[in-house]
């Protein structure tokens, strides 16, 4: 704001062609699917992880995509072309979704669009309790600390059939408020006049 005077922030929003009709499978593993997906630029986010994954390893299948942590020998998905981004977020069958972020500037600067790919797929999510992912949708946020972390997961898993109601109560979030739609297309326009 010390920089200019008029600001203007137009919320994200999904593609309701490649998100609005997409649906994850739930319990497909032989343990919880516990999962991350990002780019190559996530080492620090993913340092939250760590003492979690050699936590769980017992307990919970492991699945990274984009990028995996150091020495992680679990399951795999290699990055996709954008266009393919969408359906094979969904076809990691996640039960949990887990999106840390360190908190730094450069980070309070995101926006909360990871969330809203996940929730598209009716994936419940626990991210960290940074700026970007404040606000309406119902996902859990935790402090950047081992033991928030664990109680959540732990919390979240303990009832895979209330696991299943928070991912569709955040897909049902997603499809209701943040597809493109006329409306959030004027919104848009109106924030270039």
């Amino acid at each position: 704001s010390g920089l200019h005077s008029d600001i203007r922030v137009a919320q994200n929003r999904l593609n309701p062609l490649q998100w609005g009709a997409l649906t994850s499978a739930r319990n497909q593993g032989r343990k919880p699917r516990l999962g991350w997906a990002g780019g190559n630029s996530h080492t620090g986010d993913l340092a939250i992880l760590r003492p979690l994954i050699e936590a769980l390893a017992d307990e919970v299948e492991w699945v990274f995509m984009g990028m995996k942590p150091a020495q992680f020998s679990g399951e795999f998905h290699s990055g996709v072309p954008f266009d393919w981004y969408p359906q094979k977020l969904a076809s990691l069958s996640l039960d949990l979704a887990l999106v840390p972020l360190e908190i730094n500037l450069f980070n309070e600067c995101k926006s909360n669009l990871r969330l809203l790919e996940l929730g598209a797929c009716g994936i419940p999510v626990i991210c960290s309790d940074i700026e970007p992912y404040r606000g309406s949708l119902p996902v859990t946020r935790v402090k950047n600390h081992f033991r928030h972390w664990m109680k959540a997961i732990r919390e979240h898993l303990s009832s895979p059939q209330a696991l299943a109601i928070r991912g569709e109560t955040l897909q049902q979030a997603v499809r209701r408020d943040w597809l493109l739609t006329p409306q959030s297309l004027a919104e848009w326009q109106q924030a270039r006049s």
